[in-house]
């Protein structure tokens, strides 16, 4: 009765060179689905051309961190919210939603269709929804003995998934990432997504899903780094079971 979790592949695409064109997956988040009773499987889009088959075959999904974000990834998110699959996007992840809120508002809120959003999006479009920022990776290189270092506070809304997760709307989290979210991208009628966790500058760490019956949950810091935020990832892994059984 486990739940299967569907992890979304980082890309790297070279479109001369075959042989630079990878996919690839952090160890953590399969390590962190495992340890909180999941099953982990790696979710691929060669070409970056969207399948929907191997997402119905989840119970939910991981969008990881990573340095592209391309349509097939925000194409995750819009099975996500059509299905009401639980699922947790964490640094580019998190990113990958706000790409996907962007898009609804330049389709005028509606919900895009699978092939709209295949031919509309394109890697260089993150400049709509994302900024480059400094001051949120203090520890570059990352190293694991000196985490502390990495480290900032968020605040979290205390009616929050999150706040219920951490039991706690102060709470000290690693910050590895150069890019913040662009504020006007969650101010629009009609959103999906509505900003739970902020840090102490003011930029955006933490989205939900407003709709209370889609556990949906966006954060840009990185909770799978540490033991002591499995709960995240439990949470997610709860939510997936209730999907399993209703199947």
């Amino acid at each position: 009765m486990k739940p299967l979790i569907g992890i979304i592949s980082n890309r790297v695409e070279n479109a001369d060179n075959p042989f630079e064109t990878k996919t690839s997956f952090n160890e953590t988040y399969p390590k962190r689905i495992i340890e909180s009773g999941g099953i982990p499987i790696g979710v691929i889009f060669p070409n970056d051309e969207f399948q929907k088959d191997v997402l119905d075959m989840c119970d939910g999904f991981v969008l990881q961190g990573g340095f592209n974000i391309y349509s097939s990834n925000i194409n995750a998110v819009h099975y996500a919210c059509l299905t009401r699959k639980p699922i947790l996007g964490i640094c580019m992840g998190f990113q990958t939603m706000l790409g996907y809120e962007w898009i609804r508002k330049e389709f005028g809120g509606v919900m895009p269709s699978y092939r709209e959003i295949s031919d509309f999006f394109k890697p260089e479009d993150e400049v709509n929804f994302i900024f480059k920022k400094s001051g949120h990776d203090n520890l570059n290189p990352f190293c694991l003995s000196k985490i502390d270092k990495s480290k900032h506070a968020i605040v979290l809304s205390k009616s929050s998934r999150l706040y219920k997760i951490f039991n706690d709307n102060y709470i000290e989290m690693p910050s590895i990432h150069g890019y913040c979210a662009l504020d006007n991208v969650l101010a629009y009628d009609n959103l999906i997504f509505k900003v739970v966790g902020r840090s102490l500058d003011g930029n955006i760490e933490a989205t939900e899903s407003i709709d209370p019956n889609w556990w949906a949950v966006g954060v840009q810091f990185h909770p799978e780094l540490e033991d002591e935020n499995l709960s995240i990832f439990k949470s997610l892994i709860n939510e997936a079971k209730v999907k399993k059984l209703l199947k």
